[in-house]
This record gives C-alpha cells, structure tokens and sequence, in this order.
C-alpha cells in the first residue's frame, strides 16, 4: 500500500521519520533523543514552516474527525415517523372526516351532527400518538457524535519556523511539533522524542485510568504497547513533553474508531417490521382504490355516503393499534429489563436482541468479574493453591515471598473506610498489585506497620516495556543497624535473569539449568490455565555512597539515568523468590448462560486485545470454547504430532493472533468468512479496531444478527455497527454513547436474561396481534355485505374507533405479561422468516378466528332485524332505499312502514348489538390466545392483567346492552338475550377449533398443519 510508510512513523529511525515528514531541525540525530541529552535543550526543533503547514493542511484536511455536522430537528424527526406504516392513510381520513363535517354544516335543514368532527379529532390525535411512540423508540444516533466531538481538544501548542504558536487543534497538520504539557489533551497522534517525567492516560479511550510512563526510546510496532507514542484525545496527568506528529484526523487512532462508528447502521428488527407495514399499506391503498370504482357505480348512494363507506373501510383495514402495541410491549420489556440489571438506551434494541444469532464479546469484564484473586504460589520448588494455604502452616519462605509482594507493591488502601470490616475494604492500584494486597492482608495483621517497618527509599512502578517493578527498602534489625534491601517483581523471565540463587526445601542454592526448567515448566502450566504470573527476587544491599546517591532520588522519571545505572550496578544476583499468579475468576453461573446461548442456537466468538494463550485459556473457563472443542494445539497435544500436521476436520474450535494478520483487509475478510462457517467455537486475540469491525461485518453478511459487548472506544465501531450494541457499566463514554444498552452489572449472564425476554416479547407481540386482527373480518365482512348484497349494514366510525381502542388495543396489552409456554432459549430464531405479521398469523386471524367472528356478527345483525320485521331475503338489495332521506314510507317484512327517524334509530341499535357481539367473541378470542401451543388449562391463568381485562370486557358489553347516547356514541339500549343464543354455537366451535388446532400441534410436532397454521415460537 502507498501509505504504508505512515503505519511505521513510531519505529522507524527518527532522522528518516523526520525528513519524510520535512520537519525542520538543527544537527539532532536519533543518538541524541535520551531524556537529558544537552543538544536537545541547546538545539530545538525548528518545526514546519508556516507556508508548508498551509499546503499540507489544504492538501489532507483538517485535523477532525469526519462527523455530521448537526443531528435532524427534533421536529422533523416526529413528523417523518408520523408518515411511517399506516400514517399516510390515517391523514387522508382524517382529512376526509373534516371535509364531511364541513359538507354537512353547508348542507340546508341539516342538523348539526358533530360525529365527523369527533371522528377528524380522533383520527388527528391517533395519527400524533401514533408518530410521537414511533419516535420515541427510535434511536438517537446523534449521542455518538457528540461523545467523539467532545474527545478532542480546542487548542494545542506547535512550533512552527522556531516559534511557539497557540493553534486551533483543527488547524494541526502532518510533521507539525506538539508542545504538551501537564493538563492538557494531545491534539493528534504523537511519537515524543523529549518526556521530562511525561505521564499520559488514556482513560478517555479505554475506559480504564491507568497511567503511561513516556520514554521516547522504548519503542514497539505495536503503539499502545510502546512508550513513544501519544495519542489523540489522551489526557496528561504529568510533566512536560515535546511530540512529532504522525497521524491527524480520521489517521489518528481515534479518527479510525470515528469514522468507522460513524458508518450506516442496520434496520433494527422494528423498523423492517414497520417496512412490512408500509408495504401492507400499498396493498391496501390499491384495494381501496378499487373499492372506491365499485361504490362509485352503485347507483343511488350520495357522495357523502360514498366517502364515508371507504373512510370507515380504511379505518377497519388499517390496525390503528399496531404503534401502541409496539411502544407498549418495547416499553415493557425496557422496564423489566432494567429490573433485570440491563438498562435499554434504544427501545428497539429490546426487540433486536431476541434475534441475536452471534455474540461478540469482550474477555474482561462480562464474562469474567473485575476483581482479580490470588490462586497459586510457586515457592521453595512447590506450586502451592493459595485457597489450600493455611497461616498456621506458612514456612518462612512462603511469608517471605507474600512480603515482598507486599512491599513492592503501589496499591493502598482507599481513605475514608473507617468502621468497614478489613477484607471489604476498597483498594486503590492495578488489578494485579491490588490482588496481592488483599491476599497479604489475610496473612499480616498491619499492611501499615509493615511498610513502617520497612521504609521505602526508591521505587520505580511496574513498566509494561522493561517488564520490571523495582523498590528499594530500608529496616532495622534487632542490634539497631540499618539494612537494605532491594526487591524485584516482574516477568518470570526477566526475574530469572537477574537472579544467580533460590530456594528448595527451604535451602539456599544455586539456580541451575535444572531448577530454571522446573521454573519454566510451572510458568507454562499456569498460563495454559489462564494465570497472569509474575517472579519475584530479592538482594541485601550493601549501603556505598554511590548507592545511596543513586537512589537519593526515588527513581524519579526525570533521572533516568540514575535508575538505568542502579540496576547496572546492583540488580544482578538476585535470590529468587518464587511466583505468585492470580485469575480472573469467571462470573457466577456464565457456564451456564454459555450453555444456554448453545440451546438457543447462538454462536460465541470472542474478541479481545489480549495474547492469544491467555484468551484461549479464559474461552476455557467461562465454557466459551465447549468441553467438547479441541483447538488445534488441543488436538496436536492429545495425539502427540505437530500442529501443521492436523487435519482441518479434526478442529472444532479455533483461536487466531489477528496480529500475525499482515495481510490486506479483503483477504483478512475472506480468512474470518472461512473460520466463521468452519469452526463452532471462536476466539480472536491481539485485535485491532479495523479486525474488530471487519468480523462483525462479516458475520453480518453471512445473514447473522449480531451482538456486540464492548467497554472502550476501541469497541466503539464494532458497537455500532453490531445490530445491538452493548456496553459495560464502567466503559468509555463514547462507547456508551454508541451502545443500545447498558450492563448495569457487567455480567454476561444478565444479558442472556435479556435475551429471552427479547424473546418472549416478540411471541407475546404476535399473539397480541392475532387477538386485535381478529375483529377485522368481522368489519370487512360488514363493508362487502353492503357493496355486493346491497344489505342496509354498516357501522359508525365512532362504533369502529371504540372497537378499535376499548376492544382490540386495551385487552390486547394483557397479552404482553404472559408467561412463556416452554423455554425460548431452547429455540432457533427464525432470522429468515422473521415477519410479525405473517401468513400464518393471518390465517388464524382472519380466515379461522376472523371467519367465525364475521359469522358471528352477520347472525347477530340478521336475527336482530328479523325480531323488527326485517326478513334476511327482504334485506337484499334495500341498501339504498333505505339511506335515502327522502324515503319515510319503508315497507318492512310484514308490511309495516318505517320512516327515516325510525331507520336511524334501528341502526343505533344495530351499533349496540354488533358491538355487544364483538365484545363477547373477542373476550373469549383474548382467552384462547393465552396460548398458541399448550394445553389451555396446563399453562393456567396466573396473567391477572388478562384476569382483569376479560371481566372488563363482561362490563363493557354490560354496559352498551343498557347505554343511550345515539347522538354521539351511535348506541341504543336492546334486549341482546335472544340474539346471544343463537351466537351460542359459534362462540362453541371458536373454542373447539382452537383446542383442537393446539392438540393436533402437540400430537403431531412438525407436522405440515403446524407449519401453515402456527405463528409462534419465534
């Protein structure tokens, strides 16, 4: 690649960085950029020229990340999601409805009837609620943005043509010098070449505060391992340092984390289900367009009459309840959610994550707990159990080796803690030095008298390059003489080799070949078992006045020198101590929530910027790579052959060191498609931002919905893109920012929680679904009775926006705390066939369960009509006459004339009948839909929700048999005992239909019935 070069600024040789990026210096050579060389102070650089500067910065852009500039107005958002699905339909009634009132005020002798006008408010306050939950729980991208803007500083200092100058950071260009100093953020990614006891963290990145010691001649290829490099957006906590800069903008570290979060996410499973929507809604439009040519050729009827039929048709076409449904069961689930230790930022996460198919997970944190512990002892030629230890039996070198532990250690205990019993007490530290704190702490009774006792000269804090941690202590023993001591803890291997003597069978000998190997071997067993392992030594010092003078100072940061001299001079022959490892315990239970997401057919793969042995020994523990997976070193071991000489079929599970991936990105794409479809067990280490994106990429294009759990900004993108994305509780704040949900307790077991009531919330949305569908046939067939049979039947608007609010959308929200009917976890997600309303769900709906409801209601009118003297055969063909105002001479059955007045009132009583009847099939509809699958009676009806609402629909139908309010509600009281009879047999088969569809189900798994007339179970 032609960039290349710029990839390498941090390693290669100084001179040749500096004049690739033409930054101007005076006799400075690469010998010279040790901390306290003489020419850097009398020899500055002189910097990029002002002119140079300007072509660069027109030539690459401004030193920011490529960010939208501002979110879309809350304003428009609300308006664009009101137009989603139904919206445009409800618009165009609503608009009808008020043209209908406005006919009707203009129309002589006409009294004034405010139905339209109700009906026009109705329909504008469901077309707002409708768009306002819509945009609710949408998401709220724009959060990210401003996390990444926020990062990077305003100002920063440069030198330029010899000069100090204060710059905006976004005028920052390749080759300029940063001037940095304690306070302040680095505006791009640096390679320092003076540190003057430089100290940076990267908290505001990584999520972790953990100081960084700058040495500009501790170098690594890998940046967040070398001590020469500072990146963007990293805070300085102390001293003073001077920096090249070799990556700005969207270059940076931090710029690639931006621009990939920034990229397009994926439809969360809502919006493809309110998509399906839309297109349900041309399939209507067009019907109603067709419907709207044959009323306009039915001769006799008014214009009013005309677009009143087809507004109340779209209004019964149209779920109207379908947004509230959906806000309510996402709400819901956020809410018990959140109960559960998962707090939901993007309500349509909650959906998303029922369908997971893969989880990308980071090692630390969620699937292991933060709190590391102490668990074996490698002392006098012994791997001791630190569980197994017990004081009384402590010999003199296992205490020896805990105080030295002890001692060269930086964690203390955090103020204020009076009157907390001893070992709860919070430490302040690293992982590593407060683990074994806590674990002296169990053998001495006063860390404090103890580091009294031996008082601390010079210490120099654990360095990730040098691998080391020295201090250097002073004690008295009982004559009153003053001793010294040096203690070391670092590396096993570095520890070895400073060392000439240890300990066995509690005897001083030398360290031979033999005893190294013992040392060795033990190292290697702890780490295959996932142990973080340090040695450690010590060495009696005989105090000089070279020593003392060379630690006179501390080890300071600033004298370098002095340190590097003292461990010259006295860190050699050393007595090796022992090995103290510690573990990250796996969370409680994340065996099993591993297990569980086997059942649930989810795939594990596991991403982490840890070595490769260490990651392959924690995806061990926490069951990630199975009991019955063998790596490839797992399988060379067992048949005791060379790992190029296994098969590819004999590996189940595979774990890969991205870093040995030096290959271009498309072929890293391929590689990753290949390890995915092959193996079932994964584990990623020593990964980069760009890996890390580019799997979860993948694993999307191979059709899986993926879940990604991060903590830092460098998980950031692969959050975002992921379609759920889900931080930990103590994470960056740009990764929380891009999360859809937050572990309140870091624990991968909560999120599998969640998982399954994701999943019982899409099963419960459908039946609620298939409850509400039902009485739309009921409706329908109402509309095709008047079109074809020209029958005098039609509903109200107002009867139809009761229906649709008091009968389907309030009992149907019940349906959302039912239980599950078996164990979800133990299903596959259907991420091929995933429809909220399906063929399925519409066959129950409208051609079983809709068929009898319709049948119900045609019965219920017809008997009604006949006790008044209406014949079926004579309603035939009466539509007409008897909508025409002008007709008061009606002839009935048997002869009798009904006028206008009494028409209108038999239609409010129609109203009531219908609606009564409507009541009552849907109340034993909400009953059946309980279950989709079980016995009725087995599942039991624990829902006191539902309890509720089907004794609150006994009282709505009550309540219409007796209410009298034809001018606003279209209703009139009727004697609805005779009709309920000769429903009687309908409300019977509705109930024998649906046991015996379940039975059949239960009897005859996976059969052809099951698979054409089941909608549930995801």
């Amino acid at each position: 690649m032609a960039e290349d070069w710029k990839s390498t600024l941090h390693v290669d040789d100084f001179d040749r960085v500096c004049s690739r990026l033409q930054s101007s210096k005076t006799q400075v050579s690469s010998g010279m950029l040790s901390l306290r060389s003489p020419l850097i102070a009398c020899c500055p650089f002189q910097g990029l020229t002002t002119s140079l500067a300007k072509k660069r910065l027109l030539l690459n852009g401004k030193n920011k990340f490529t960010l939208p500039e501002r979110p879309e107005s809350k304003m428009r958002k609300f308006f664009r999601n009101c137009f989603y699905g139904f919206g445009i339909l409800l618009l165009i009634s609503l608009i009808f409805c008020f043209i209908l009132y406005h006919l009707k005020l203009q129309t002589p002798n006409e009294e004034n009837d405010p139905e339209y006008c109700i009906i026009g408010v109705l329909l504008s306050i469901i077309f707002l609620m409708s768009g306002l939950f819509r945009y609710l729980h949408d998401n709220d991208d724009y959060g990210v943005v401003l996390a990444f803007r926020d990062l990077m500083p305003m100002y920063c200092t440069v030198t330029r043509d010899g000069r100090k100058q204060i710059i905006r950071s976004e005028d920052v260009v390749l080759g300029d010098i940063l001037l940095i100093t304690y306070g302040e953020r680095i505006a791009a990614d640096v390679r320092f070449f003076i540190s003057r006891d430089l100290e940076v963290n990267n908290v505001a990145l990584t999520g972790y505060s953990v100081p960084v010691i700058i040495s500009p001649d501790l170098t690594n290829r890998d940046k967040w391992v070398a001590r020469n490099v500072g990146f963007a957006c990293s805070h300085v906590t102390k001293g003073y340092g001077e920096g090249l800069v070799i990556a700005c903008g969207n270059d940076s570290e931090v710029g690639i984390m931006a621009r990939l979060s920034m990229e397009p996410r994926p439809r969360s499973r809502p919006r493809r289900h309110i998509k399906e929507v839309t297109y349900y809604t041309i399939i209507v439009s067009i019907l109603m367009f067709f419907i709207l040519l044959c009323t306009i050729s039915v001769e006799g009827l008014t214009f009013q009459m005309l677009i009143e039929f087809n507004v109340s048709l779209t209004i019964s076409l149209a779920p109207l309840y379908l947004p509230t449904l959906m806000f309510f069961g996402l709400w819901q689930t956020k809410r018990t959610l959140l109960e559960s230790g998962c707090y939901v930022r993007n309500m349509e996460a909650a959906s998303t994550l029922g369908l997971t198919t893969v989880i990308c997970s980071s090692l630390i944190g969620s699937l292991t707990v933060r709190s590391w512990t102490v668990s074996e002892l490698f002392v006098d030629g012994e791997l001791n159990n630190a569980e197994h230890l017990r004081l009384a039996d402590l010999n003199e070198r296992v205490l020896e080796l805990i105080r030295v532990s002890v001692l060269c250690n930086r964690a203390n205990l955090t103020p204020g803690q009076r009157g907390v019993p001893r070992m709860l007490k919070t430490l302040d530290g690293t992982d590593y030095e407060k683990a074994l704190l806590k674990f002296g702490m169990r053998v001495f009774p006063s860390i404090l008298q103890l580091r009294r006792q031996y008082e601390i000269l010079a210490s120099k804090a654990y360095d990730t390059v040098t691998h080391m941690q020295v201090s250097v202590h002073q004690t008295v023993d009982a004559n009153g003489d003053k001793k010294y001591y040096l203690f070391v803890r670092g590396f096993w291997n570095v520890v070895l080799g400073h060392s000439s003597t240890c300990y066995v069978n509690n005897e001083l000998v030398e360290l031979d070949d033999i005893h190294r190997d013992t040392i060795v071997d033990t190292v290697i067993r702890l780490k295959k078992i996932g142990r973080h392992t340090s040695a450690f030594g010590s060495k009696v010092l005989s105090p000089d006045d070279q020593m003392l003078s060379l630690i006179a100072n501390g080890f300071a940061n600033k004298e370098k020198r002095s340190f590097d001299k003292f461990m010259k001079l006295y860190c050699n022959s050393l007595c090796f101590l022992g090995l103290i490892s510690i573990f990250n315990p796996p969370i409680l239970n994340v065996r099993k929530a591993v297990d569980r997401c086997r059942s649930a057919c989810i795939k594990l793969v596991l991403l982490t910027r840890a070595d490769l042995s260490f990651a392959r020994a924690i995806a061990k523990t926490v069951g990630v790579i199975g009991q019955d997976s063998e790596t490839i070193e797992d399988v060379a071991a067992r048949l005791n052959i060379l790992e190029s000489e296994v098969k590819r079929s004999m590996i189940t599970a595979a774990t890969i060191n991205m870093q040995n991936w030096q290959k271009k990105l498309h072929h890293q794409r391929w590689d990753t498609q290949q390890l995915l479809m092959a193996h079932v067990d994964l584990v990623f280490a020593d990964i980069a931002v760009e890996q890390r994106y580019m799997i979860v990429d993948v694993c999307q294009q191979l059709g899986a919905v993926v879940t990604v759990i991060g903590s830092s900004v460098h998980d950031t993108s692969a959050i975002r893109r992921a379609n759920v994305g889900v931080a930990e509780c103590a994470s960056s704040h740009a990764s929380q920012s891009s999360a859809d949900i937050i572990l309140l307790e870091d624990n991968f077991v909560t999120l599998v929680n969640a998982i399954e009531e994701s999943r019982l919330l899409f099963e419960n949305m459908k039946k609620a679904l298939a409850y509400a569908l039902s009485s739309n046939m009921a409706v329908i067939m109402v509309h095709l009775s008047f079109i074809i049979l020209l029958i005098p039947f039609r509903l109200f608007l107002i009867i139809l926006l009761l229906l649709d609010i008091f009968v389907n959308a309030l009992p149907a929200l019940s349906l959302f705390y039912e239980r599950p009917e078996v164990d979800l976890m133990n299903l596959k997600p259907k991420v091929f066939d995933d429809h909220l309303i399906n063929r399925r769900l519409i066959f129950v709906a409208y051609l079983q369960v809709g068929i009898i409801e319709a049948s119900a209601v045609l019965i219920s009118y017809f008997v009604y009509m006949a006790y008044n003297g209406f014949l079926p055969r004579h309603l035939i063909g009466l539509g007409v006459d008897w909508y025409d105002d002008s007709v008061n001479d009606l002839v009935d059955s048997y002869g009798q004339e009904w006028t206008r007045a009494a028409r209108k009132q038999l239609e409010y009583e129609i109203s009531s009948v219908v609606f009564i009847t409507l009541v009552i099939m849907q109340c034993i509809n909400l009953i059946l839909t309980k279950t989709g699958h079980e016995n009725l009676l087995k599942h039991g009806f624990a829902n006191v929700r539902l309890n509720i609402a089907v004794v609150y629909m006994v009282c709505l139908g009550f309540l219409f048999t007796v209410l009298n309010n034809p001018d606003y509600l279209r209703t009139s009281p009727v004697h609805y005992t005779p009709v309920f009879w000769h429903i009687f047999p309908l409300i019977v088969l509705n109930i024998f239909l649906e046991t015996a569809r379940r039975y059949i189900f239960r009897r005859f798994p996976g059969s052809w019935l099951e698979e054409e007339l089941f909608y549930g179970y995801l």
